[in-house]
This record gives C-alpha cells, structure tokens and sequence, in this order.
C-alpha cells in the first residue's frame, strides 16, 4: 500500500484493540485508567451528523459525523466504521446507550455474510437493536436510461469507467492505478438496476458480497459522482 495509506489502511490491530478504542469512546474519551484521550467535545462531534450518506447500503449508516459512520437502527442510535484492502474487512458497530460494541476482523471469504449474520444477532440480543435487511436485487428492476451515467470516474488509486453496450446492458470497470496498481487484476461487474440511481453489481470475492451497491450521485459543488465501497469517486470524462 502507498504510504499515504498509513493513516487509515496499515494499522496492525486486534480485535480486541478496537473494542478498546471503542470503549474509550463510550466512557467520553478517556482510557481505564483515567488518562484523557480525546476532549469530551471531539467525542461528541464525531457523533454529531455532518452529512447524509447517499449510499445506505455498504456500510448500511445513514450519514457521517466526523469519522465515524452514524446509524438510525429505527430510532436507536449507533456509530461505527469499516474498512477493506482487498478481501481483508473490518466491521465495528456500537450501540452507546447499552454499552455495547461489537468488532469482527476477517481475511477469509464470505466476509460480508458472515458480518450480516452475526452482527444482526448479536446487537439483537445485546441491544435490541434490529439491523436493515441486506442489499440486493430487485424484485422487478426498473428500466434506467444509463446516458448520463455513463463516462470515466477517478480518484486517487482508482479509475471507475461505466459502458453500455448495444443491448443496453450497463457495465463496470474497477481498476487500481497508479500507487494502487498491484492491489488487483481489473474488476469487471454487471450492473443490475434498482432504482434509477442505485445498481446492483456482481461483487465477487474482492467485495465479499453477491451483490455491491453502485450509488451514482453529485458532490456539493455539482460533480457527477459513483459511490463503490463507499468511497466517492468523481466523474472526469
């Protein structure tokens, strides 16, 4: 990974050590023994909404404070992050007003089930919290004129380009460039609607899921957008 990655992708962690940084969160920013980490003011404004989250589905959070993903499990509030580097996922939910939360670090296949199942479990009966149903196909997917979708996106690492080919099939390309070129051959996926701004594609085992949440929107200065893995990918071309 770039070096640029150190902040957020090449941290060496248990789980057990993000159960702690998550505690240290619930007890308002400070460790066990007393020592203050972060000022009662940062721990709330990380839990503070700052925008809503187009994509729903990823990380199933309904906006974002400052770091973490926020959650409205049907009026219970919860806050947590995930993260991913190519078949390696992280999943942190914590539910502040029973106490709880609940991490689970895996590098193996299936992750994305194994997170659904277990996660809806545990914060059920931990905290009766009830977690939305998992991303998928719809039942009768409407018909989307993909014109305006279709084009070049680019961020850092990553060029996204959208096709259609003559049948009006939509299809995605997810490629790594740049410092992030080795992390994987091209990703190449169908893409299914479910709403005229939403689309199912085949995830495969880099996503660990059936099924990924593509979410075309704009950024605030009006920038045509596609969401992948909850990142923000501009349109470029």
């Amino acid at each position: 990974m770039p070096r640029s990655a150190g902040p957020y992708g090449r941290v060496i962690i248990s789980a057990g050590d993000v159960a702690r940084f998550a505690r240290m969160h619930l007890d308002g920013g400070t460790a066990p023994d007393g020592t203050r980490v972060l000022s009662a003011d940062a721990v709330a404004a990380m839990q503070r909404r700052e925008v809503d989250s187009p994509d729903k589905w990823t990380v199933s959070a309904d906006g974002w404070g400052l770091g973490w993903t926020l959650y409205d499990w049907d009026g219970v509030p919860g806050y947590g992050h995930d993260g991913s580097a190519v078949a390696q996922h992280s999943y942190l939910r914590v539910v502040p007003h029973a106490g709880v939360a609940v991490v689970l670090l895996t590098n193996g296949g299936g992750a994305g089930h194994l997170y659904a199942d277990l996660f809806r479990e545990l914060l059920e009966e931990l905290a009766g919290v009830r977690m939305p149903d998992a991303f998928g196909l719809a039942a009768h997917p409407p018909v989307v004129d993909m014109t305006p979708l279709v084009g070049t996106y680019k961020r850092e690492g990553v060029v996204t380009t959208v096709t259609q080919d003559d049948d009006g099939r939509a299809h995605i390309r997810y490629e790594f460039v740049d410092g992030m070129k080795d992390f994987s051959p091209p990703l190449e996926m169908d893409l299914v609607p479910v709403s005229e701004t939403v689309f199912a594609a085949s995830g495969g085992p880099a996503f660990s899921e059936d099924h990924i949440p593509v979410v075309f929107s704009t950024l605030t200065d009006g920038t045509p957008c596609v969401y992948i893995g909850m990142r923000a990918t501009p349109k470029t071309a």
